[in-house]
């Protein structure tokens, strides 16, 4: 049993555990409290965002003199 589990294989399924899956596991561990504290700051995140879309559209419609 330890064969496949070092060769990626789950015993029993057809499930690989190979590079990919293991750099998506360790790359959503990692962004899990970046995620969380943005999730607290919503409203202020949410302020940014509207006013990034509103300075974006200032300067694409902003005529030149």
């Amino acid at each position: 049993m330890q064969s496949f589990i070092v060769l990626g294989i789950i015993p029993g399924t057809n499930v690989e555990l190979n590079f990919s899956f293991w750099v998506a596991v360790w790359s959503s561990l990692i962004c899990t409290p970046l995620v969380r504290a943005l999730w607290r700051r919503r409203s202020l995140v949410h302020e940014f965002i509207v006013a990034v879309k509103i300075s974006w559209f200032i300067d694409r419609y902003q005529v030149s003199a």
